[in-house]
Formats: structure tokens, C-alpha cells, sequence
């Protein structure tokens, strides 16, 4: 062999051992630093429970104004939305078939017909504003045909596999529909991590989180253990890239309670007295351009909970605050 052909051979076997180290990592956290770092950059959000249940359902759905939604939001100048798909009544503003096949319900009985989040998204998409998607981690536990059907038990026990397992396959569904269009989870009531915590079983936090990535790799994820202080701005799992920051007030920081290393500072609170409240604003807009202020400048996010109803309007005092905020912070 001559020294040229030696030397490419080396250099050949060098990539090769690299690249699979690299292919190999074991770290979930390498290389999401960066699909995170526009949600730092955002500074801002606004979340939205859409939620109800009932044979109108479908009606209340259909009501809403996509394109007034998108430009309230517009006007707020936030970074993104947190919209809720679901929650614990069982009933969802985007159809979902493997919901249906495992809860036991026809088209258009749980799962609205109209695609809201969709449409949400391109409104949203248009006015340079991102969307990420709120769900329980668990089955809507007031419905218990829908829990019998995913085999689920009750939110503060450990979560079965199958119910894992079948809470992925929904999941995968929405995500693999939606793409890039969604850009983030935030999920609710991760009360319990014994059965997710175990990596050697079958069905973990990694299939959790490959079936909320299936759409878009780049997606952010939060888990949600509770509002207290001592909970919210840990991390439950390296597969999360955010804290979960559920608070009942605005006030702590990035300094005063930091995150895990490696991971976005995240606060979530209520503009209202309590969460999707039609009242307040709790605190003055000078506060809240303050806080944020505040804590932007430590690194970290605010996500504001806003009233909305059901045709799309967000409640006007705080959509008014909002703006406010926005044109501080901007």
C-alpha cells in the first residue's frame, strides 16, 4: 500500500469512528440546545384553555375565528401560543382516529370534526408567531370510558405500560399531522414518574418523547409535576427541555429558583385570579412589564394564561394588558 492510499484509509477509518460516537451519544440533551433557543429568544407567550364538553361541542368549535384569534395575538407582539387540545372532560378541538379507536368513540363524539390547531397554526405561522399544544399526561380522567379504553388508572398512581404505550400512539398521530407547524408540548399532571422513569421497560419517557417528536425533531417539551415552588423549575426527565413553571402567581425568577443545567427557565401564571379566569388583570401592567423585564434579563421566559371564549375572543382587559406588555418588551 503506498502512503497516499495509507493516509486515506486513516483519515476514512478517523470519520468513521467519529461519526458513530457521534451517532452513539448516549446524552439526550446533545444537539437541542439549539431547537430550544428560539423559545428564549421569544420572551413571551400567551396560553389559552380551549375547553368544554358537551353534544354542541362540535358547534363551539366551529365558531371560532381563526383569523381574529391571529391577530389579537398579533397585537400582543408574543412569540407563540400555548393551545390546549384537551384536557380532562375527554372531549379535543382537533379530530384524532387512534383516540377514537381506543376510546371507544365514533368521528366527531370526542374529537371535534373541524381541525382548529391547524388552521390555528397557519394563522398564527403567517404572522410570525409559533404554536405549541397543551395536554394531560395522562388520560381525561372524568371520562371512564376513555380511561378504561387506554387502560389507564388514576393520575397519581404510576402510569401502566399499555397506557404508555397508547398515550404515544395518540399522540404520534396529532404530532405527525401537525410537522413543524407545532414547534412545542407542554404536558399537564405528571404526577407520578414511576412509570415512566424505568428506561429498561418497554415503554418510558423516550417513547413519550419520540411520539411528540415524530412531527417535528425539533420540538421543546415540558412536564408538569405540579405548581409548587419546590416542583416547577426541576426537570423530571432528560427527554424535557423546559421547565414547566406552573405558579400561581408571577414572582419568581431564574435567580431565585434556577433551572437544571442545560435547560430553558420557564414560568407559567394566570393574568385572571385563577387559571382562564374572566377577571383581572391581577397585577398592573407595570408589574408585569417589570417582571418580565426581570426575568428576561436572567435568561428566562413568562407565558401568561389569558380568558377566551369560545368563538375565538380573547377576554378584552387582558388582551388589552397584553398589549401593554408588548409594546414595552419589544
Amino acid at each position: 500500500m503506498n502512503m497516499r492510499l495509507f493516509l486515506r484509509v486513516v483519515l476514512a477509518t478517523v470519520l468513521l469512528v467519529a461519526g458513530g460516537c457521534a451517532l452513539g451519544s448516549t446524552d439526550p440533551l446533545a444537539g437541542r440546545e439549539k431547537s430550544r433557543q428560539w423559545f428564549g429568544k421569544a420572551k413571551f407567550g400567551v396560553f389559552v384553555h380551549y375547553l368544554g364538553r358537551g353534544d354542541d361541542w362540535n358547534d363551539k368549535v366551529d365558531s371560532f375565528d381563526v383569523k381574529r384569534f391571529a391577530d389579537q395575538i398579533a397585537r400582543t407582539k408574543a412569540g407563540y401560543v400555548v393551545f390546549t387540545l384537551g384536557q380532562n372532560s375527554g372531549y379535543y378541538c382537533s379530530p384524532n382516529a387512534t383516540y377514537e379507536k381506543y376510546a371507544g368513540y365514533k368521528v366527531g363524539q370526542r374529537c371535534s370534526k373541524r381541525d382548529l390547531p391547524m388552521e390555528i397554526a397557519d394563522a398564527l405561522a403567517k404572522r410570525g408567531i409559533r404554536l405549541m399544544l397543551y395536554l394531560p399526561s395522562r388520560s381525561p380522567q372524568a371520562d371512564k370510558q376513555a380511561m378504561a379504553g387506554l387502560n389507564d388508572v388514576h393520575e397519581r398512581q404510576p402510569a401502566p405500560q399499555e397506557f404508555t404505550r397508547k398515550w404515544s400512539d395518540v399522540i404520534r398521530e396529532w404530532s405527525l399531522r401537525y410537522g413543524r407547524k407545532v414547534s412545542g408540548w407542554w404536558f399537564d399532571g405528571s404526577y407520578n414518574r414511576t412509570g415512566w422513569d424505568d428506561l429498561t421497560k418497554p415503554y418510558n419517557w423516550n417513547t413519550w418523547a419520540d411520539a411528540c417528536r415524530a412531527g417535528n425533531p425539533g420540538s421543546i417539551l415540558a412536564f408538569n409535576p405540579g405548581a409548587g415552588i419546590q416542583h416547577a423549575f426541576n426537570r423530571l426527565t432528560e427527554q424535557q427541555d423546559y421547565t414547566a413553571g406552573e405558579q400561581n402567581k408571577f414572582g419568581p425568577t431564574p435567580e431565585s429558583n434556577p433551572a437544571p443545567d442545560r435547560m430553558q427557565w420557564h414560568i407559567l401564571s394566570f393574568l385572571g385570579s385563577r387559571w382562564a379566569s374572566k377577571d383581572g388583570p391581577t397585577n398592573s401592567s407595570r408589574y408585569m412589564i417589570d417582571y418580565i423585564k426581570t426575568v428576561n434579563a436572567q435568561g428566562g421566559v413568562v407565558t401568561m394564561d389569558v380568558n377566551i371564549s369560545y368563538d375565538g375572543k380573547i377576554y378584552e382587559p387582558h388582551l388589552k394588558q397584553l398589549v401593554e406588555i408588548g409594546k414595552s418588551i419589544r
